[in-house]
């Protein structure tokens, strides 16, 4: 026993993919030590980041700029985002509404870019009630003016400027903090929720909530009592690192998600997401000490494996870059007076984004190590069949496991790996395989996988 956990761990995720693939009852439970149901998570998003327009103009982001960090988003192909939207951009009580203000022009070039590269948007309204969110002539989040000009800005941005990339809609973010009364946000949902049906938005757009962060009640009473006008369930959740490595992020998530799937008759039917994810540990509104770290871009990949363990459909990382906010510091970059350098976590990230696509068959994948995270995906498109997986070790020492699925065929896997000081890449600064092997998915592959680190296995082509 002391010679198998010191130098061989043979991962028996890969044997449950084999059985998943093989059987047609998707019912079944399979693996008799963990009881993993063999059936992939329904209505996979992808794996995004927050994108906010707020300080394009103040960090001098010119139209190249802007080019160069489009360039970077195409090459992750991320699938989805979060975006602010502050109503006092578009509207005042004393001079009406604004179309053309230049943040809104700022909001218009982001969802632009979405809108042209087939990028969902959830947009986000981040409320009323703090004094730099403050619009004139609105007194609170329960005002049905909030509600009426919400109804009014999206149906201009939605059937005027024609986003049918804007899926989603929150309204305030962290209520709990910025608002701090569940009531009159309760209030608040329900006018918008009216307001929704007035326009026939909800046709649209789906109502997302509460999206609180440390704040369990809130999420509870939001089930409790307006479960009824929320089709996606979100949260935010900056965890700490050192609870991180021993599984909290997914203890904790599943608790909330099984907390709305037993009340909400239809919590099967909805989504849940994380919509700002990041690390607690030296956080603060602006700056985090810890995101220029190595073990960042680690932390975030395990996260990420137990959000969608949990159940979770997106994981949004908290952010994309510095430029969109000020004097800030949570971007997979920096901003331009820091030029716009890639960070570290990019490295990981980005592969995630890029190698787990939305819509993808992806499998929860569950070890015996406590150390070893594990995703595998099922990619169809066109007609043809390709795998990703990732595997995160966060043991001291290099784990070794078996890359196996029953009844596949030969593949040629290009082979990426996060490990510290040794972050192979291109002219651009992205992530490149260290190698391309072919192997017959049915006979298996043993893989290290060393100490700290992420490795990624794709089939599909870059």
């Amino acid at each position: 026993m002391y010679s198998l956990s010191k130098f061989k761990i043979l991962v028996f995720f890969f044997l449950i993919i084999s059985n998943l693939v093989a059987q047609p009852n998707l019912n079944q439970k399979i693996g008799l030590i963990i009881g993993l149901p063999t059936q992939p998570i329904k209505n996979f998003k992808g794996f995004g980041a927050e994108w906010d327009s707020r300080s394009y103009e103040l960090n001098g982001v010119t139209s190249q700029d802007f080019k160069l960090i489009g360039d970077r988003i195409k090459w992750m192909k991320v699938p989805i985002v979060r975006t602010m939207m502050q109503t006092k951009w578009c509207f005042s009580q004393s001079l009406g509404f604004d179309w053309e203000s230049n943040d809104m022009k700022l909001l218009y070039r982001h969802l632009d870019f979405c809108q042209k590269n087939g990028i969902e948007v959830m947009l986000s309204d981040w409320g009323v009630e703090v004094d730099w969110l403050a619009v004139d002539g609105i007194k609170s989040t329960s005002d049905s003016l909030y509600a009426d000009v919400i109804g009014k800005y999206l149906n201009h941005l939605v059937n005027t400027k024609g986003y049918s990339c804007i899926k989603y809609f929150g309204l305030v973010n962290e209520p709990n903090y910025e608002v701090g009364n569940f009531e009159r946000w309760k209030l608040g949902m329900e006018n918008l929720f009216q307001v929704f049906v007035n326009y026939e938005l909800n046709k649209k757009i789906k109502l997302v909530g509460p999206g609180t962060s440390n704040n369990k009640q809130w999420f509870f009473d939001t089930v409790d009592e307006i479960r009824y006008l929320i089709d996606v369930y979100d949260v935010h959740m900056y965890a700490w690192k050192d609870r991180t490595a021993i599984g909290s992020v997914q203890l904790e998530l599943t608790e909330l998600w099984d907390y709305a799937k037993s009340i909400d008759r239809k919590g099967d039917e909805k989504l849940y997401f994380v919509t700002e994810a990041g690390m607690r540990d030296g956080q603060s509104a602006e700056i985090s000490t810890q995101i220029d770290s190595y073990y960042y871009g680690v932390f975030m990949i395990d996260y990420a494996i137990q959000a969608v363990h949990s159940g979770a459909t997106t994981v949004l990382a908290w952010m994309m870059d510095d430029n969109s906010h000020p004097e800030f510091n949570w971007g997979l970059w920096t901003d331009k007076k820091n030029g716009m350098q890639l960070r570290p976590w990019f490295y990981s990230w980005s592969l995630l984004t890029k190698l787990f696509p939305a819509g993808s068959d992806v499998f929860k994948i569950r070890s015996r190590s406590i150390n070893i995270r594990a995703l595998g995906a099922r990619i169809n498109l066109n007609g043809k069949t390709n795998w990703s997986f990732c595997i995160v070790n966060l043991a001291n020492n290099a784990q070794k496991v078996l890359l196996k699925v029953d009844n596949e065929t030969n593949f040629k896997f290009a082979k990426y790996l996060y490990q510290e000081g040794n972050l192979v890449k291109d002219s651009n600064g992205y992530p490149k395989p260290i190698e391309f092997l072919s192997f017959n998915l049915n006979d298996g592959l043993e893989i290290e996988v060393p100490s700290k680190s992420v490795l990624f296995f794709t089939s599909q082509a870059n």
